[in-house]
């Protein structure tokens, strides 16, 4: 008797044993899978070798009427502008790369001035496209300790075409205006970078400081039916300029998304 109760309780022993091994590796095998579902893998160490590719939109749009300033009124001012950049850049160091970019953006603007007390008045439409390539390098300033925040700064070399006609009708004679724009120089961009995912983040840059040397080609032309005194007209000519941009203008705050490969 005493030799039946022995055996079993060694083996309600046994038993308990292998069934608390096995609750115990169900249950820890459902710990991890439950871990690694609920991990939000966001942020991304930008060592060596890393590519990134990436795009920012720029744009603003003004509309005004009846504005009496000191020495003109505006009847009305519309604006509509927009540059778009694409980017393309290589790490040859951790959190520093080098790379390309191209640019495109249009400026179309309509605006009617009275001055001197309405005795002079001035309307003028104007339509151009540009096109620029740039190259550059850009630092990455890790702001946080799992690589999601960046405070970046790109360095770039930049030359810009700039093409479009604009009218200007003064006391009903039309002016229409033809020029060329090219321009080259450096730019200093500060912005933020947000990783979102492990290989996506969201980019926002600002260009705050340029240094640019211009040379514009413009020729003039009137219609035939209507056309200004001799002394009124103005020549073709050929202009030059050297601009130190310091200002705050929407059209050179940038919003968009990267990927890092």
């Amino acid at each position: 008797m005493k030799k039946s109760i022995w055996l079993l309780i060694i083996g309600a022993l046994i038993a308990n044993t292998g069934y608390g091994e096995d609750s115990f590796g169900i249950l820890k095998s459902n710990e991890d899978t439950l871990s690694k579902s609920s991990t939000f893998k966001a942020g991304k160490r930008l060592n060596k070798g890393t590519w990134s590719l990436g795009g920012t939109l720029s744009a603003k749009s003004n509309s005004y009427s009846d504005i009496d300033l000191l020495v003109a009124d505006i009847e009305n001012l519309d604006q509509r502008a927009f540059n778009l950049r694409l980017e393309g850049s290589y790490f040859f160091t951790e959190n520093m790369s080098v790379g390309l970019g191209l640019l495109f953006g249009e400026n179309d603007v309509n605006v009617a001035i009275d001055l001197m007390n309405n005795t002079f008045k001035r309307e003028m439409r104007t339509f151009s496209r540009s096109y620029s390539v740039l190259g550059f390098i850009k630092n990455y300033v890790p702001a946080s300790a799992s690589n999601v925040f960046f405070i970046t700064n790109q360095t770039e070399l930049f030359y810009d075409f700039e093409s479009g006609p604009s009218e200007t009708y003064i006391n009903d004679i039309l002016e229409r205006k033809y020029s060329a724009e090219h321009s080259m120089g450096l730019n200093l961009r500060p912005g933020i970078l947000i990783f979102f995912t492990e290989n996506f983040a969201f980019d926002i840059n600002m260009g705050v400081l340029g240094l640019s040397f211009t040379k514009e080609d413009v020729r003039y032309k009137y219609p035939p039916n209507n056309p200004p005194a001799e002394s009124d007209r103005k020549e073709s000519s050929r202009n030059t300029s050297i601009d130190l941009t310091l200002k705050f203008d929407l059209l050179k705050v940038g919003f968009g998304f990267s990927y890092y490969f």
